[in-house]
């Protein structure tokens, strides 16, 4: 076999391979989407008596980020 045709057959092989991977990947996206690992589990309603707060809040991790940052 001449070079050419060798160098023809590795780029087919190459691009067979690509083309089978991005099946398989598209397959596996469709088999997750189509049936979950795991079922979604409902959530226990809050039985707090205070509503949960939402949007912006100062956190121990915030304030420290915050330190930090006032030192550059």
């Amino acid at each position: 076999m001449n070079d050419k045709a060798k160098a023809d057959t590795q780029r087919r092989n190459f691009l067979q391979t690509t083309k089978n991977v991005g099946l398989l990947g598209a397959a596996l996206t469709l088999l997750s989407r189509a049936a979950p690992l795991q079922a979604a589990q409902p959530q226990p309603a809050a039985t707090d008596d205070e509503p949960k707060a939402s949007g912006y809040h100062e956190t121990d991790h915030i304030r420290k980020y915050y330190a930090k940052a006032r030192q550059f």
